[in-house]
């Protein structure tokens, strides 16, 4: 059971999650023209480092005695999420402004409902079937913006498939993860995964004759100024409060307070001079409000 003060500390939590990512999406944003296979190992690399650090630091270490399926959960998730989810949000996002880019995260609550009630038994509610559609009619306004004379215009769908299925990839690994959490320390659970994204991330780089192509990326360059603090917010800081709200709190409670990213992104994006168009500040109210009837109802 999740009692009153470990359902308040998930919500702070998931809630921190969300401002610490769309900081980080804002920056990674202007990483555009890095690799997304090699910016994505780079941010995994570090995190790793700095996780491994702070287990040393906190006298953590790996426990050994984990259940093979345990283990397994938890390098699955690793891949799901930090391989092959990351990649592909990364590359989604350097098609797109970072305000669209976080509205296509709103695809991330409902893809967890459905999964945590499938995979894991969690209630389904009715409000899947009003909320979804709401939320699709939300990405739909975001993703098309008016020239001056008035003419629609498509932003990138690709890079707007790339970055929804990104975040689906991820709701899945992250639902993957969740029996093997409640016997888990934080720092640990995150590290395993870090591990196990990074490795699977290294070897299909390999595989395909691209390693060299991705390892460049760790030499020093102008990119690293916004690469590094965006890793310490999205892949060390985001990561570790991610996974604690989904810890201390429900799946599904935990992915709704995670939405607040796309508010932030689109009120940060404002204030640091972007001009958003008022069909995109509709769609993304339109998005949140059915991720909220989608967990509510």
């Amino acid at each position: 059971m999740i009692g009153p003060l470990a359902s308040w500390l998930g919500d702070a939590m998931a809630l921190g999650c969300a401002l610490a990512w769309a900081c980080s999406i804002l920056l990674f944003r202007r990483a555009k023209d890095v690799d997304p296979a090699g910016l994505n190992l780079f941010k995994n690399v570090l995190a790793t480092g700095m996780l491994v650090a702070t287990m040393i630091a906190t006298g953590g270490a790996l426990d050994l005695g984990r259940s093979p399926r345990d283990w397994a959960l938890l390098a699955v998730s690793g891949v799901l999420g930090l391989a092959v989810g990351d990649t592909l949000f990364l590359a989604g996002l350097r098609r797109l402004d970072a305000s669209v880019a976080a509205v296509t995260d709103c695809t991330y609550s409902p893809t967890v409902v459905a999964l945590s009630a499938l995979l894991l038994g969690e209630r389904l509610g009715p409000g899947i079937a009003i909320g979804a559609p709401l939320i699709v009619l939300g990405l739909l306004l975001v993703s098309w913006r008016g020239k001056s004379g008035g003419v629609a215009t498509p932003i990138d769908r690709r890079g707007v498939a790339l970055a929804i299925a990104g975040v689906m990839s991820t709701a899945l690994g992250v639902v993957v993860a969740k029996p093997a959490l409640g016997a888990s320390s934080l720092i640990e659970a995150t590290t395993i995964r870090l591990v196990a994204g990074t490795s699977a991330l290294f070897a299909f780089q390999a595989a395909a004759g691209q390693a060299r192509r991705a390892l460049s990326v760790f030499v020093p360059s102008a990119s690293w100024r916004v690469m590094i603090p965006a890793t310490i917010l999205g892949a060390y800081v985001a990561m570790i409060l991610w996974l604690g709200g989904m810890k201390y709190g429900t799946a599904s409670r935990a992915a709704l307070l995670n939405q607040s990213a796309a508010v932030w992104v689109l009120l940060l994006s404002a204030l640091l001079g972007e001009k958003i168009p008022r069909l995109r500040w509709v769609g993304a109210g339109l998005a949140v409000f059915g991720v909220a009837v989608v967990i509510a109802a």
